[in-house]
């Protein structure tokens, strides 16, 4: 009974699991995250009950590991020592690389995270969350934060092979208004609006710069309301 309760109990977890990362493997391929990053969640997620529930049938009750010690979470530096490590081994990972620049990204380190992408698009050109994330962390590196020279090229190939990526749709929008060249903003954004939850806070925002930038187009060149989108934000 024991045997079978384990085993219940880590299918019904791996279940409810996996009907919660899924969505989450949706959105992120829409939001132009790595397939790789989400696929390797899954895994973990369908491996870990499982795996759990081997141990106890192995070791015994979960009772008897009360005086056990549980291990520490790791934190996100400890994270990318662990991948520079890995990296260094097998420097042609991309998959590697990736995960190093999302972290750095969430370490708010974006040269770091810049070099990290740019090591991915070095073993895949077209790697389009690559692109994206080289884009984003180039313009948080400059203090300008403007989204200029390889970034925007990066930005319109990623637009052009993924049409329905938003952020490279938003970004590439606001790269377009930094340059004033407000029309091409403006249809960048209408792209982008279909995609996204029309009640959203995102979506409302996206709304707003639209409007912000047909008010500079109905005022004229040297007649712009005063602003900018210095950011990417």
């Amino acid at each position: 009974m024991t045997t079978v309760f384990y085993l219940a109990a880590s299918a019904m977890l791996a279940f409810a699991l996996a009907l919660l990362l899924v969505p989450l493997v949706r959105q992120g391929r829409r939001d132009g995250r790595s397939r790789g990053v989400f696929a390797l969640a899954v895994v973990v997620a369908l491996a870990l009950p499982t795996g759990s529930a081997a141990l106890y049938m192995l070791v015994g009750t979960p009772a008897t590991l009360g005086g056990v010690e549980a291990p520490k979470p790791m934190s996100l530096d400890q994270g990318i020592e662990a991948l520079l490590a890995h990296l260094k081994a097998s420097p042609d990972d991309p998959e590697g690389w990736m995960l190093l620049g999302q972290a750095y990204a969430m370490g708010k380190r974006p040269a770091e995270a810049r070099d990290a992408y740019g090591h991915v698009l070095t073993l895949l050109p077209d790697n389009v969350a690559a692109m994206v994330g080289w884009a984003e962390a180039d313009s948080l590196a400059r203090d300008d934060h403007r989204i200029d020279g390889r970034a925007l090229d990066l930005l319109e190939r990623a637009a052009s092979l993924e049409p329905a990526n938003q952020r490279a749709l938003w970004l590439l929008g606001i790269a377009q208004f930094q340059k004033e060249r407000y029309p091409d903003a403006i249809a960048t954004w209408q792209r982008l609006q279909p995609l996204l939850d029309p009640d959203s806070n995102v979506a409302h925002a996206v709304a707003k710069q639209i409007a912000v930038a047909q008010a500079r187009v109905a005022a004229g060149p040297g007649n712009a309301a005063t602003g900018n989108m210095g950011g990417t934000r």
